[in-house]
C-alpha cells in the first residue's frame, strides 16, 4: 500500500472520530435538555470523560497548563457511526 494513502485514511479516520464526537455530543446535550426529567434523560446526558485533569506549571516568569479531557456519550458513538457510514459511501 503506498504510504500517501495510508496517511489519508488515518487522517481521514481522525477526522471522522472527532467531528461524529462533536456532532453527536453536542445533539445529544440539547436532546437531553429539551427532554422532561425520566430515564431517557439520565441516558443522554450520562457521559463518560476520559483524558487527563489540568496540570499547572508556575515557572514565576510565565505559567503552563496542560490537560485533555474527551467526553464521549451514547449520541457521540452514534456520530462517529453516521458520519463514518457517510463519508464511506461518498468515497
Amino acid at each position: 500500500m503506498n504510504l500517501r494513502k495510508l496517511r489519508n485514511k488515518t487522517g481521514l479516520t481522525i477526522f471522522i472520530l472527532i467531528v461524529g464526537l462533536l456532532i453527536g455530543t453536542l445533539i445529544g446535550d440539547v436532546l437531553g435538555l429539551i427532554l422532561p426529567d425520566g430515564a431517557v434523560k439520565s441516558v443522554m446526558l450520562h457521559s463518560l470523560k476520559i483524558g487527563f485533569h489540568p496540570i499547572v506549571l508556575d515557572l514565576q516568569i510565565f505559567t503552563l497548563t496542560f490537560g485533555f479531557m474527551l467526553k464521549i456519550n451514547l449520541f457521540g458513538i452514534i456520530g462517529i457511526l453516521v458520519l463514518g457510514y457517510i463519508l464511506k459511501w461518498l468515497y
